[in-house]
């Protein structure tokens, strides 16, 4: 029996507005599944005013995956850098790439006042690295991971900076609407050249961040975004099940959330035919527990 796969992102769990609105409520859409995987900004651990309940609401998520019998694979994303050692998964034998987004700009998030402190710290880093070093997937996973950790350092000091993406915050700050239309009609192309570059097996590409859903092709390569359940919302899903990968349109749905019909887009995975040969790759070891801040151990959610 093939394994099921859900694949979400940027659900921002703790944050009182503009995201999901709990673990509980997302816990529908891993009906069914044998994994769920959130790409990133699952919580916002990285913030002082949220970051308690974020981490109940992170806590509670591996309980009610726990419960479901559901393997639980958490990527970091800028918003929660060191919430999991993940920065990447291949799957399906290297044809689906999945990460979280934050690399594909060495300013991270390019609409950002804090944009220019980001990019600093990115450079700060990459001048730190031997030259055969700087363009491997590591280094640049690690980088965008160190970047976004810069940027959070300065919270107590920059609470304007650090509010949510609404659209009034947008529309006090004009230069940022035009920066995010430009990122978000250079952003696939910019994801296709780096899967092109450091993972040219992978046929399909999978990435959040930047809260812009959607299906694009460059080249000879699939690049799906599954948007964010915070602003400007429309959030989905990728389903994978045997030979198949599907996105989804995710639903509000009498107070939960839950995968919509039908599907938005479908392929068929080019996997050989014999069934030993079409199963995912099992979930790495070193997954099971997320960090909410670098170093620490798991609590449980009573302890919080």
């Amino acid at each position: 029996m093939s394994e099921r796969i859900v694949i979400i992102s940027d659900t921002h769990l703790g944050r009182p507005h503009a995201a999901a609105l709990s673990a509980r409520a997302l816990r529908p859409l891993w009906r069914n599944a044998d994994r769920l995987i959130v790409n990133g900004d699952t919580a916002e651990v990285h913030h002082p005013s949220h970051w308690c309940e974020a981490a109940k609401e992170t806590m509670q998520l591996f309980d009610l995956c726990e419960t479901d019998d559901v393997h639980l694979t958490l990527l970091s994303g800028n918003h929660d850098p060191y919430i999991s050692d993940i920065r990447h998964l291949h799957l399906a034998r290297g044809l689906v790439f999945v990460t979280h987004g934050d690399v594909l700009h060495p300013a991270v998030a390019p609409w950002s006042p804090a944009a220019a402190r980001i990019h600093r710290a990115y450079q700060s880093g990459l001048e730190q690295l031997e030259d055969a070093d700087r363009e491997t997937l590591e280094a640049r996973l690690q980088l965008a991971q160190h970047a976004s950790h810069e940027e959070w350092k300065h919270l107590h000091e920059l609470k304007r900076e650090a509010g949510r993406s609404t659209m009034f915050n947008m529309l006090i700050r004009p230069w940022a609407v035009a920066r995010v239309l430009w990122y978000w009609r250079t952003v696939p192309r910019l994801a296709g050249e780096f899967v092109a570059r450091h993972a040219p097996e992978a046929r399909f590409a999978i990435f959040g961040h930047t809260h812009r859903p959607g299906v694009w092709t460059h080249h000879d390569r699939t690049i799906i975004n599954t948007g964010s359940f915070g602003f400007p919302g429309s959030p989905r899903a990728v389903v994978i099940e045997g030979r198949e990968l599907s996105v989804v349109r995710i639903e509000w749905r009498g107070g939960e959330y839950a995968l919509g019909a039908p599907v938005i887009a479908n392929y068929e995975l080019p996997l050989p035919v014999d069934s030993a040969a079409t199963e995912i790759e099992p979930p790495p070891a070193a997954d099971s527990a997320p960090n909410t801040r670098p170093g620490s151990d798991r609590p449980s959610v009573p302890a919080i």
